[in-house]
């Protein structure tokens, strides 16, 4: 590994754990604080983790901390989202959240993963205690976490809601999580060298400019955006120690 790129991604993990707390963070402390309690406790989580650990644990990137990160989000975004739900309903509903905010990216490396993904839950969740609706909701929420809107056009309010809080949450990590860990995982993965990455960042910054109006939940609407923005901030600072070490090399090479 060039030590180059070790260096910027220490300085760019030390400088996304330095920002200030979001407002998704501390408005919805107590939510996040429950999905957290459920992703370590809830047995059909706990199973989960477990039964799908070796679709996650991709060699590079979006691997299981992405996956835990749109969980836990996801079944937050379900439990302050304003709804007709019950508060024992909701609470059903965040631990589907989790359960699929777990699987959506399961088969990411393959083409259609989404839908692949969406029958890879249906045969994980075949023996979990799980009414048959609820594999379903969750193998759409997989299926569509993706795309511009939502497929189920039909289906009850429990349904369209988990759709969009695991999009929502998914959309989540292109704040200051795709430039902070991902997109050095990613680069990684494909043995980029300095000077590749460095031609190819902006076209991150571009993709999370361009998420700003698709959540597709209020909680998404509301916190999504500063989520996104703090992401371009942050790319800011990254994109110049990206510059400043190519400038080094090309004095140390003159």
């Amino acid at each position: 590994m060039d030590v180059r790129i070790l260096e910027l991604k220490r300085r760019a993990r030390d400088l996304a754990v330095s920002r200030a707390q979001s407002a998704f963070s501390l408005e919805c402390a107590e939510e996040l604080t429950y999905a957290r309690d459920l992703f370590f406790d809830h047995p059909l989580v706990l199973r989960l983790q477990g039964d799908a650990l070796g679709f996650l644990n991709e060699a590079c990137g979006l691997g299981v901390e992405h996956a835990k990160r749109v969980a836990m989000d996801a079944a937050a975004l379900v439990l302050a989202e304003p709804s007709g739900l019950s508060t024992d309903e909701r609470r059903r509903l965040a631990v589907l959240a989790e359960l699929a905010g777990l699987l959506h990216d399961a088969l990411r490396y393959e083409d259609d993963h989404a839908e692949k993904g969406a029958d890879l839950c249906m045969r994980i969740l075949r023996g979990y205690a799980l009414a048959p609706e609820e594999r379903l909701w969750i193998a759409g929420a997989v299926a569509g976490h993706e795309d511009d809107g939502p497929r189920l056009t039909e289906a009850g309010e429990s349904a369209l809601l988990l759709a969009g809080v695991v999009h929502d949450a998914d959309v989540f990590r292109y704040g200051p999580d795709i430039f902070g860990t991902i997109l050095w995982e990613l680069c990684e993965c494909d043995e980029w060298p300095l000077e590749r990455i460095a031609t190819a960042f902006p076209e991150g910054v571009r993709r999370a400019k361009g998420l700003d109006g698709g959540f597709r939940t209020e909680g998404g609407r509301r916190y999504g955006p500063e989520l996104l923005a703090e992401g371009v901030s942050l790319a800011v600072e990254y994109e110049r120690m990206l510059g400043q070490t190519l400038a080094a090399t090309a004095e140390n090479n003159a």
